[in-house]
C-alpha cells in the first residue's frame, strides 16, 4: 500500500458520527462533545464532519432525533413483535435493558439546563409510558392502574438506569420479577 492510500480517510456517513456521539456519551458530557472529540474518535477531518452537518448545533439536534429513533422507536417496533402484551412487555424490559445507560444518564443531565434537549426528554418519556400503558391496560383491562402501572414501571427503568452500578445484574432481575408478579400480575418466564 502507497504512503498516498495509508493516508486516505475512511469515509464516514452521518449515522456513523452519530453513533460516535452517543458512543461518547456514555462516558462523556455533551459539554466534552465537541467536533474534534468526535473527529477524533474516528480519525476524520472536520471536514467529513462538515460534509453532514452545518455545525455542531445540527450534529446535536440530528443527533437527539437519531437517539429517539434508534432507542425508543425502534425498541417498540422490535417489542410489537410479540404476541400479546405480556411478550410484548418481556421484549421492551429485555430490548431496553440492552441500551447504554451512560447515553441516556448524559441526555436527561444535558436537558436539565437545555430547552432543545429536555424536548427530546419529554417525547421520549411520553412515548415510552404511553407504550407501557398500552400494554398494562391490555394486561389488566384497567386504563387508571394502566397509568398508575406504566409511570411506576417507567419510574424503575429510569431509577435504576441513574444508579448505574449500584444495582448489580443479579438485583435488577429480582427487582424486576418481583414488580411484574407482585404488582403487575404478570408471570414469571
Amino acid at each position: 500500500m502507497s504512503t498516498k492510500e495509508s493516508r486516505r480517510e475512511v469515509r464516514h456517513c452521518a449515522e456513523d458520527l452519530l453513533d460516535a456521539g452517543l458512543k461518547l456519551l456514555e462516558s462523556e458530557s455533551v459539554q466534552q462533545l465537541t467536533i474534534d472529540a468526535l473527529c477524533r474518535k474516528l480519525k476524520v477531518t472536520k471536514g467529513s464532519f462538515y460534509h453532514h452537518f452545518k455545525n455542531r448545533a445540527d450534529f446535536l439536534e440530528r443527533m437527539l432525533g437519531y437517539w429517539v429513533e434508534g432507542w425508543t422507536l425502534a425498541s417498540i417496533e422490535a417489542a410489537n413483535k410479540g404476541a400479546d402484551a405480556i411478550e410484548r412487555f418481556n421484549l421492551i424490559v429485555e430490548k431496553s435493558h440492552k441500551l447504554p445507560s451512560g447515553t441516556e444518564t448524559s441526555i436527561r443531565a444535558w436537558a436539565l439546563c437545555d430547552p432543545f434537549a429536555q424536548k427530546y426528554i419529554e417525547r421520549v418519556d411520553s412515548m415510552r409510558i404511553e407504550y407501557l400503558r398500552s400494554i398494562f391496560e391490555e394486561v389488566s383491562g384497567d386504563p387508571e392502574r394502566a397509568v398508575l402501572l406504566s409511570k411506576i414501571s417507567y419510574s424503575m427503568f429510569l431509577g435504576v438506569r441513574m444508579m448505574g452500578a449500584n444495582v448489580s445484574e443479579k438485583d435488577h432481575i429480582h427487582i424486576l420479577e418481583t414488580m411484574k408478579q407482585e404488582l403487575y400480575k404478570i408471570p414469571a418466564k
